[in-house]
């Protein structure tokens, strides 16, 4: 069992299962139902308890939940049990940077908080896996963190007292060049986490009109929105969307 793994396991019973109510968290299921296919089949990667996997199972497509946490899967599965699903949810445990599927299998890929733990080698190797996974017209939606944010330093030490590797990230430039080489199109890149990765300081916490005031509302941009747009180097996290071409123009 990698550490990543055994991590996630731990953490299973008590991680969150909603989309999540600020701006921020909000975009990462606003840019899923943008790019969503009316049918078809989708890869929620580090899918986690579901959060997303529970949201688009409400629409008639195949879902292949993807961790490598089985603890994870089996919460997933629990929930995904208690509702009346539209959609088919298949569990499967494995991780990137390599996955038990082959061919262009998917017309949407995404990957949220997943990349950022996996060495800048392995990030590269699991965007080749997630483009060669693509159908024609596909899309993947991913996080990447910013090397040049405060927050990478904060989040390093934070997962290096778990016992893993840290987080790693990439500059602008070189988040898109990983895309592109692998044939994709970048259909958006959206910068956040200026501003919001200052509430990380102690303290801060305490206050949370401020909070709301910089994270913003589910449908409502907050001051990190304003700033990161203004200083999109600097952000904490890109959200990509990244589209495979269908060869008919």
């Amino acid at each position: 069992m990698s550490q990543i793994t055994a991590h996630f396991d731990r953490e299973a019973a008590d991680y969150p299962t909603d989309i999540g109510t600020d701006y921020i968290q909000a975009r990462k299921w606003a840019l899923i139902d943008a790019h969503a296919p009316v049918t078809g089949r989708v890869a929620d990667i580090g899918a986690a308890n579901g959060r997303h996997t529970l949201a688009i199972a409400e629409r008639p497509l195949d879902i292949v939940a993807i961790d490598p946490s089985q603890q994870m899967l089996a919460r997933l599965t629990r929930l995904a049990d208690a509702r009346n699903q539209v959609g088919t949810i298949l569990p499967c445990a494995a991780a990137l940077p390599t996955l038990p599927m082959t061919g262009a299998t998917f017309d949407l890929i995404y990957c949220f908080s997943t990349l950022l733990l996996l060495s800048p080698k392995d990030q590269e190797a699991a965007l080749a896996e997630m483009a060669g996974l693509l159908r024609p017209g596909g899309s993947v939606i991913v996080d990447i963190a910013g090397s040049r944010s405060l927050a990478i330093r904060y989040w390093r030490r934070h997962y290096r007292r778990r016992d893993l590797g840290g987080v790693f990230g990439h500059s602008a430039p070189r988040t898109r060049g990983m895309l592109e080489q692998n044939g994709l199109e970048i259909i958006s890149m959206e910068a956040h986490g200026v501003l919001s990765q200052f509430l990380l300081a102690p303290g801060l916490q305490r206050f949370p009109g401020l909070i709301r005031r910089v994270r913003g509302s589910e449908t409502k941009p907050g001051w990190d929105a304003t700033i990161s747009r203004r200083l999109p180097a600097l952000a904490e996290r890109w959200y990509i969307v990244a589209r495979r071409p269908d060869g008919t123009a």
